[in-house]
């Protein structure tokens, strides 16, 4: 797992964008999406909600000029509820659960092809999926710890 710290330094150096992924009726599936609210009128660097979508949001990607981009979604790895972590998407592929994996993988796979920046993956544990569940405070706080830890380095970056 890369540290808050390890993710400042690396996005520091680059010119990068957020995309949030999830279903904000789906309890912590709207993690992604809980962060883009976030980050609104706080963070000086692009970012959009995808919601269930984010293959949608290929030429968003490409059009932004971004070195980076970040998707964030609610990804199973078993962690604790709320811990964030960067998943590869390798591990996507085979020992992590999202309800987005086979698009944010193929839309990965994509954007590798067709664009020269790189596509990250940040998945927040979830504590619940159930439709009709509010955010779980424990998520709620994961997110509030990433959105600090973005505008930190894109504050670093001087964008």
């Amino acid at each position: 797992m890369e540290t808050s710290k390890e993710l400042i330094s690396r996005l520091s150096r680059a010119r990068f964008g957020v995309v949030g992924v999830g279903n904000a009726l789906k309890g912590d599936d709207g993690a992604g999406p809980a962060l883009v609210a976030l980050l609104a009128g706080r963070a000086r660097f692009p970012f959009v909600d995808a919601s269930e979508v984010p293959e949608n949001y290929g030429g968003w990607v490409a059009k932004q000029g971004l070195d980076v981009v970040l998707f964030v979604d609610a990804v199973e790895f078993g962690g604790a509820p709320g811990e964030w972590r960067l998943i590869g998407i390798e591990e996507l592929m085979h020992s992590a659960s999202s309800t987005h994996r086979l698009s944010l993988h193929f839309l990965i796979r994509y954007l590798k092809e067709q664009w020269k920046g790189e596509a990250l993956l940040v998945g927040i544990q979830p504590k619940s999926l159930k439709l009709g569940d509010a955010l779980s405070p424990e998520v709620a706080a994961g997110i509030e710890e990433l959105a600090g830890i973005l505008i930190e380095a894109s504050a670093r970056a001087g964008t």
